[in-house]
């Protein structure tokens, strides 16, 4: 990251508490805590003022020691109560991105003055517009990702395990300089519309599908690819069908999203448009999602979703698709959303045969 970057983002930060009713923030999320310091752990407390104050358990690395005040206390179990122990109970609005339900009910008890207040989605437009500098991380996730997918290809033939897949991901991502987000989800046969992993010592057989979903990190950033293989002489009609029309159903996701999106009603648009290729909404996930510093993150394509998608972000589009007692379907890839359209950052192949 560049020079400064953290420094900006706390400012704007500080910006949304000014322009806001709440006076300060408590972030807990290990992922919005990153984004803010460079700092992987503790609780972060933000003041409108501009005040900054991390509270850590561990020993702390960041950026910006020299920005904001650090409060250490080695060998106690929760950063989130240090915090609150130095709130205290005083009269203020304090917006929180997540809080387990003990950590909410001791604010209750032991501070009644303070208003606790949801700011996690305010975070998380912050987050969801990606700098160049974060930009250029997803790439790399992103290009690992694809390159490692195209050697699992080559990897698939009679016999193979799925310990035998994990270890050729494993070896790719990681001597690229990247690491694994999970252990790769990789489902045989039956197991891909039980949308269960299977086994590691599973063989695949003749005539199967194998359901593969790899996420990698790259210094922090997330990407996450999936893709559906057959095996075998050739595949059955009615699966190539289900198969070109859970593409097709995709790229009426990707073309119908622009900045300033809304996501239900993308969504929305989609999920008619499912129903002309003759795909059961029903038997589809949610269409897409955001990635980033985690997995997964807003904007969420799928039913009910308040979100707006905006000029930066960056999405994972594709559906999967679960017929029960037939198989499971998955082939996601990850855009950049802009005003020239969404541009690909990944590229594995799409081809549902393997040869």
């Amino acid at each position: 990251m560049r020079q400064g970057v953290f420094e900006e983002r706390l400012e704007k930060l500080a910006e949304k508490l000014r322009t806001s009713s709440v006076d300060a923030v408590l972030l807990c999320s290990p992922a919005n805590v990153y984004y803010f310091t460079g700092y992987k752990g503790g609780s972060l407390y933000v003041i409108s003022d501009g005040t900054v104050i991390l509270f850590s358990t561990l020993p702390v690395s960041t950026p910006i020691a020299e920005r904001i005040e650090i409060i250490e206390k080695l060998g106690r179990r929760d950063p989130v109560v240090m915090a609150l122990e130095y709130i205290g109970d005083r009269r203020m609005s304090l917006g929180y991105d997540s809080l387990s339900v003990e950590a909410y009910q001791a604010i209750i008890k032991s501070a009644p003055s303070i208003s606790m207040v949801a700011f996690k989605d305010t975070v998380y437009e912050l987050r969801q517009v990606k700098s160049e500098d974060e930009l250029s991380l997803l790439r790399k996730a992103c290009e690992n990702a694809s390159a490692t997918m195209e050697v699992v290809r080559q990897v698939i033939s009679y016999g193979t395990t799925v310990a035998d897949i994990r270890r050729a991901v494993a070896e790719n991502v990681y001597r690229s300089g990247a690491e694994l987000a999970y252990n790769p989800r990789i489902s045989f046969g039956d197991d891909t519309f039980l949308n269960l992993d299977s086994p590691a010592d599973r063989e695949i057989r003749n005539g199967e599908l194998i359901k593969i979903q790899i996420g990698v990190v790259y210094q922090s950033y997330v990407a996450v690819l999936s893709r559906t293989y057959f095996y075998g002489d050739k595949p059955p009609e009615r699966l190539v069908k289900s198969y070109n029309s859970l593409l097709k159903l995709k790229e009426e996701v990707r073309s119908s999203i622009a900045p300033w999106s809304s996501a239900i009603s993308v969504y929305d648009k989609c999920r008619s448009h499912a129903l002309t290729l003759g795909l059961d909404p029903s038997t589809l996930t949610h269409f897409g999602k955001g990635v980033g510093l985690e997995e997964s993150e807003p904007p969420y394509i799928r039913a009910g979703s308040a979100d707006i998608v905006r000029d930066g972000a960056v999405v994972s589009i594709g559906p999967d698709l679960l017929v029960p007692g037939r198989y499971g379907l998955s082939a996601s890839d990850i855009y950049h959303v802009s005003a020239d359209g969404l541009k690909p950052l990944t590229d594995a192949s799409l081809e549902l045969e393997l040869v």
